[in-house]
């Protein structure tokens, strides 16, 4: 009877919810696993205000921390590609065979209205302030279950965004969709992740640029 009792206590405490921190936790480690690779596609704001449709290949090694951003679309971009190092952020730009570096902390990305790069590490917005996030809630996207997160940042001008939304799959702990916003509500990025695959390449195959390509540093 006392088992009973105590089986009947525990199963009425109230679930702990869980909190977008852990979330992100959780999405880390899922893709920390291994190499991969994924599909972006939606839309995104140039630097002139114009929105455009989009087409991306997003390259992960995390154990080196190094990502590779492949643009199909927009057409201005097709075939340019950013590399994206915990030091530096290295945009090759294929009209004028060109790599325009950045250092990491002052990173931006080429032909966009937009610094991509905030996009890939959602916790670490979190951590640095950059984002306050509200707790996750359960939803469905396109017919599969997912946690929805709203962040808001505190300082927009500083974050170049003020509200993103992000969806993530319940079961595989990896983001379906992530959207952020400008401080008039309009949408600065809105991508879609159409596919996803574990991959096998090496630093050198993400770190790579035409031997003849033109060298600036920002």
């Amino acid at each position: 009877m006392r088992r009973a009792l105590a089986l009947l206590a525990l199963l009425s405490l109230p679930a702990v919810a869980l909190s977008a921190e852990a979330l992100f936790d959780q999405v880390a480690r899922a893709l920390d696993q291994s190499p991969w690779e994924a599909r972006l596609q939606g839309r995104i704001v140039a630097p002139t205000g114009d929105v455009q449709e989009a087409d991306l290949i997003i390259k992960s090694l995390p154990a080196e921390q190094v990502v590779r951003i492949e643009f199909q679309k927009p057409d201005a971009m097709a075939d340019n590609y950013v590399v994206i190092t915990p030091e530096k952020v290295y945009n090759y730009l294929f009209l004028t065979n060109q790599v325009v570096v950045y250092p990491r902390e002052k990173a931006r990305i080429e032909g966009l209205g937009f610094d991509l790069s905030r996009m890939g590490d959602l916790r670490k917005l979190g951590e640095e302030g950059q984002v306050v996030w509200d707790a996750p809630r359960k939803v469905n996207y396109k017919n599969r279950p997912a946690w929805y997160v709203v962040g808001r940042a505190p300082d927009s001008d500083a974050s170049g965004f003020a509200r993103l939304e992000v969806w993530i799959d319940r079961r595989e702990k990896r983001p379906l969709r992530t959207v952020f916003y400008d401080a008039e509500g309009n949408p600065l990025s809105d991508l879609a992740w159409t596919e996803f695959k574990t991959a096998n390449f090496t630093k050198d195959d993400l770190v790579t640029f035409p031997p003849d390509a033109e060298w600036i540093k920002k």
